[in-house]
């Protein structure tokens, strides 16, 4: 079951597959980089491609071949084993400086937004990035006079603990969401999940198949 969540309360409850379009802003594409910009540089396409032979596809044969000896290894089924909790949530009145430096600090990228211990929205790093200044080493050096509330999405989906993995990561794929909400019986959020999650997960414990 999951449960599409807006200021307004609770919008949608019923399976993936009824999902309602979500109304989230789309992603900011790089412009190309021109072709007399792109002349000045040269590659060698051979070395580039037996590098990345030798190191991408060579470690993740190494590391999928570990796994499948290890006697320990089990199916992962439950989005409750590889959810972070507890979770780390964010007023909608908070600053966007509060946001980033919480979200440096804790090393995540995903902020559900509360207010009167409801969940309202959902804040990412991504929103962030449109309003304040980075330097090159991370640092913030400016943010937009505005709260998290000016920039969260207003429509979170989320579900439940005991959410096959695999239905979570249909969702994630399939409405371009980089994290879910795990809520408890009181409608309470209890946990988050990432896509980065699911992949850290697949990449530990095969059998790849499983997850098709």
């Amino acid at each position: 079951m999951f449960i599409v969540y807006s200021p307004e309360g609770q919008s949608f409850i019923g399976a993936s597959q009824a999902i309602p379009p979500l109304k989230v802003d789309p992603l900011k594409r790089s412009n190309p980089v021109e072709d007399d910009v792109r002349d000045g540089f040269s590659f060698n396409e051979d070395l580039l491609s037996k590098k990345k032979e030798n190191t991408a596809s060579s470690a993740a044969v190494q590391a999928y071949k570990s796994t499948q000896k290890n006697p320990m290894r089990r199916v992962v089924a439950k989005v409750s084993e590889i959810m972070s909790s507890p979770v780390k949530t964010i007023s909608r009145d908070s600053s966007l400086e509060e946001a980033w430096h919480l979200m440096q600090s804790e090393q995540i990228k995903h902020l559900p937004v509360m207010y009167l211990e409801s969940l309202i929205g959902i804040c990412s790093q991504r929103d962030l990035l449109t309003r304040v200044i980075v330097g090159k080493e991370g640092e913030l050096e400016g943010a937009k006079r505005e709260t998290v509330a000016d920039i969260m999405q207003t429509h979170v989906v989320t579900t439940v603990a005991e959410t096959d993995i695999r239905n979570v990561a249909n969702v994630l794929t399939q409405y371009d969401i980089g994290a879910l909400v795990i809520m408890n019986n009181f409608q309470q959020p209890i946990g988050i999940v990432t896509r980065g999650d699911i992949i850290k997960r697949l990449g530990n414990e095969p059998p790849l198949e499983l997850y098709v």
